[in-house]
């Protein structure tokens, strides 16, 4: 089995690959096509003469060609009307190739209508012209000059379509091993709430009940319980609804939401601390569920740890979308100096870096201020278009 690409280190052979895409290799077939057309152009020079405007259009549709990713019809054009115009001078069929080339990106780009009716419309040019220089006659030599015009054209229609189609598949190729490595995700997220469950879940239960009937008969007594008695019971109850929790998420991705924050921050406005939260998405707009889940956890990993280690009274907590990402901050007035990072900002820089966001902990303007921002691919990108990138390949045009 070859290695993957991930893993397998590049040689020279994927270097050079490497360095042939995208821009560069727009840029050498354009010097190959010009350097195709200058060459044809010079033939003719050297042999019959060139006249001076001829060689504008043997230039013209190479150096048209690296706007294909945004203006394919365009190269198009430009390239089928230089052949056209340099068709009377004779330079032999090397100045077709711009052409061809555009003709296959067309096609490939999904312009298929127009580059179908391109190839009709150049094979009947391509045929009269013979029969014009044949004095109109028909014969073997006519015959010949146009199928070899016609097969190249219907070559490059051809290529452009197989390569699209081949994309295509690849990319269909690829969503189906996505799809195939969620659903195995998935099956393993099951298999591992079913083991929690079986190991964790009674043996928390168990606890709950022995404190719980411990409590009980110490009232029933007239004695008031032990604090530490009550702790564990309380402990238990945290636990066990903590546990059900994650094993929902675990099973059907279904578990903490942001719309649960406000019960979150009650939990800890009852020792003793004022929670004011600030939640400014749109339910009508839904969160990512990864996304939603992290920013759940980061809040409520600050919340726990400004109870655990503010000196402050007052934790502020906001939820809002900014430029396409969730943006969660909680910060407390407390000393921002004198606190040092564990392992709960760790937990929550990993968080963050596994969704491919950023996070800035440290003194801010209210004290001691995480800020989280979690990328949001629920939402719509703002000018998804990149430039310079490949156009969307379309269906129908």
């Amino acid at each position: 089995m070859p290695t993957p690409p991930e893993t397998r280190a590049p040689g020279p052979r994927g270097r050079r690959a490497e360095l042939l895409t995208g821009r560069r290799l727009d840029l050498v077939v354009t010097a190959v096509m010009l350097a195709d057309t200058l060459a044809a152009g010079l033939i003719k020079d050297v042999r019959d003469g060139m006249p001076p405007w001829g060689w504008l259009p043997l230039m013209l549709g190479p150096l048209v060609f690296p706007l294909w990713r945004r203006h394919p019809r365009l190269v198009l054009v430009l390239a089928v009307g230089s052949v056209l115009a340099s068709g009377p001078l004779g330079v032999g069929p090397l100045a077709v190739v711009p052409a061809l080339v555009a003709i296959a990106v067309a096609m490939y780009t999904g312009y298929r209508a127009l580059s179908v009716w391109t190839v009709l419309a150049l094979s009947a040019v391509t045929a009269l012209g013979n029969l014009h220089s044949a004095g109109w006659e028909f014969d073997a030599q006519v015959v010949e000059r146009t199928l070899l015009v016609v097969g190249w054209l219907h070559v490059a229609l051809i290529s452009g379509l197989s390569r699209r189609q081949r994309d295509a598949y690849m990319a269909e190729a690829e969503h189906v091993r996505e799809e195939a490595v969620k659903r195995k995700a998935a099956d393993e997220r099951v298999r591992i709430a079913r083991e929690l469950h079986d190991s964790l879940t009674h043996s928390i239960s168990v606890i709950r009940v022995q404190a719980g009937v411990a409590i009980h008969l110490a009232r029933k007594r007239g004695e008031e319980p032990p604090t530490a008695l009550v702790a564990v019971e309380a402990a238990a109850k945290d636990a066990t609804r903590e546990l059900r929790e994650t094993l929902t998420m675990l099973r059907d991705d279904d578990g903490h939401r942001l719309d649960r924050v406000e019960d979150l921050a009650d939990r800890y406005r009852g020792l003793g601390f004022t929670v004011d939260v600030e939640c400014e998405v749109d339910c009508a707009v839904p969160v990512d569920a990864e996304t939603d889940h992290a920013a759940y956890r980061i809040v409520q990993e600050a919340l726990t740890n400004a109870v655990r280690h503010s000196s402050g009274d007052r934790v502020r907590v906001r939820v809002r979308r900014e430029d396409g990402a969730l943006v969660v901050e909680v910060a407390d007035n407390g000393d921002a100096a004198a606190v040092v990072p564990g392992r709960g900002i760790t937990g929550m820089r990993e968080r963050v870096d596994d969704l491919g966001g950023t996070l800035d902990v440290g003194p801010g303007a209210y004290g001691f201020t995480v800020r989280a921002s979690l990328p949001d691919t629920a939402l719509p990108a703002a000018g998804s278009a990149v430039a310079g990138g490949a156009p969307e390949l379309e269906e129908s045009r």
